[in-house]
């Protein structure tokens, strides 16, 4: 897997289950930490699932700005 060093705009991707998006955003973030812009975070999906997303998009999805801590989960090893 390719690893990104500019933030992943528009990175979106849909799970059935919590445990299959965090098995993916540890993928995505492997060997970065949080505070990367590459990194990505599990929100709440649209309907009854989770979404994997680059960190701007979960920003916009829950309407914080940069200061502020995301209600997410960024998960990295």
């Amino acid at each position: 897997m390719k690893k990104y060093t500019e933030p992943m705009m528009d990175y979106c991707k849909f799970f059935d289950t919590e445990e299959e998006a965090i098995a993916a955003c540890r993928e995505v973030n492997r060997g970065l930490n949080s505070k990367d812009p590459a990194c990505c975070a599990v929100v709440d999906g649209p309907e009854d699932n989770y979404a994997v997303v680059d960190l701007e998009t979960a920003k916009d999805l829950l309407d914080f700005g940069e200061e502020s801590q995301l209600p997410c989960l960024v998960v990295t090893d």
